[in-house]
């Protein structure tokens, strides 16, 4: 729980409380518990958890209640003259909301510092996202044994199925799974359809969530017996994503190693058309981002995915979920290896 971190954070901005709303991911982040109807308030010194549910959550340190009807009245107090809220999570109307509720209070914006907290990981998250990560390779392995017995048919089926094992594991899903056949893998956030599958490159991009944490993985296995051009354009995107990885240190930029990473594949550069990746946490997509300027900080995890789209021909990406501290460890430990199947 990183509540301390937050509200030293308040403090020295001189906040009298930060409040965040409903399905804010602040609130399991802060607390490890997935809000439904939530009010969560963060003082300086107490925190409170305001719930619609007939059994609040317990949890050390937090005073949790049941959520009355008029509950916006139990928090009027004259004395708060700031509050802070994540502005990137909050709608117009729940912005109104609490204005009505602190009237007189000056309104700021907390997301940017509650962001940097957010993207240097615990011990206990790491931990989370590592066994996220586990259970996503381990779904891939699966669906490599499972293909060859042709039962899958479809991109659908694919999908179902790396989402029934993750499930199985005790998991959600992190985000709708990718299944691209073929050629629909040179969109890269292709929707899942029923495409029947055949001969070619299966791409699949997914990720379980475990205790709220995320991984994210994409790997491609080929249908058949791939030519001496798949395989070369395979390898080269392999070699590609491994230097990434090879050249993560603290303080080096993201867009320095994005820029090598495209010197490496050459003329096949203008087919990779996304950032090298992203943060990753209680959210698939968050701080780090890959902006000018970010740089690698112990603590940090993040993906690291190049890929190369070649419009109506083919489609091939590479994504692991990293964590760095003294040094950068792969936590989706899947083969990378290009595996043919027979189909």
């Amino acid at each position: 729980m990183s509540l301390p971190l937050l509200q030293k954070t308040i403090i020295q901005k001189k906040i009298d409380l930060a409040i965040f709303l409903d399905e804010d991911l602040s609130i399991p982040y802060l607390t490890g518990f997935t809000p439904s109807h939530a009010v969560f308030i963060v003082g300086t010194k107490s925190v409170m958890y305001l719930t619609k549910l007939d059994s609040p959550p317990k949890m050390r340190g937090v005073v949790t209640k049941i959520l009355p009807k008029e509950w916006t009245k139990k928090l009027v107090d004259e004395r708060v003259r700031k509050v802070g809220i994540n502005k990137k999570s909050m709608t117009v109307s729940q912005l109104e909301s609490v204005k009505k509720v602190f009237p007189k209070a000056k309104v700021v914006d907390v997301s940017k510092e509650l962001d940097d907290i957010r993207s240097r990981k615990t011990q206990d998250e790491v931990l989370r996202i590592q066994k996220a990560c586990v259970i996503t390779s381990a779904a891939f392995a699966a669906l490599v044994k499972e293909l060859p017995l042709k039962k899958l048919k479809t991109e659908m089926d694919v999908a179902f199925f790396l989402e029934k094992f993750m499930r199985s594991k005790g998991c959600t899903l992190a985000f709708p799974t990718i299944a691209a056949m073929g050629k629909n893998a040179a969109t890269p956030h292709h929707v899942t359809g029923n495409a029947r599958l055949k001969r070619g490159f299966l791409l699949v991009d997914f990720g379980a969530r475990f205790e709220n944490y995320c991984a994210d993985m994409t790997r491609c296995v080929f249908l058949g017996t791939p030519n001496k051009e798949e395989k070369m354009l395979y390898t080269l995107l392999l070699e590609a994503q491994e230097l990434g990885i090879s050249l993560v240190e603290e303080g080096k930029s993201f867009v320095e190693i994005d820029a090598e990473v495209k010197k490496k594949l050459g003329k096949y550069a203008k087919w990779y058309v996304h950032s090298l990746g992203h943060g990753i946490g209680v959210e698939v997509h968050e701080e780090p981002f890959y902006r000018k300027g970010v740089k690698i900080r112990k603590g940090q995890c993040f993906t690291i995915e190049p890929g190369i789209y070649i419009p109506g021909k083919i489609g091939l990406r590479i994504e692991d979920t990293l964590h760095f501290d003294l040094k950068v460890t792969i936590l989706t430990k899947a083969s990378k290896k290009l595996q043919s199947v027979k189909f």
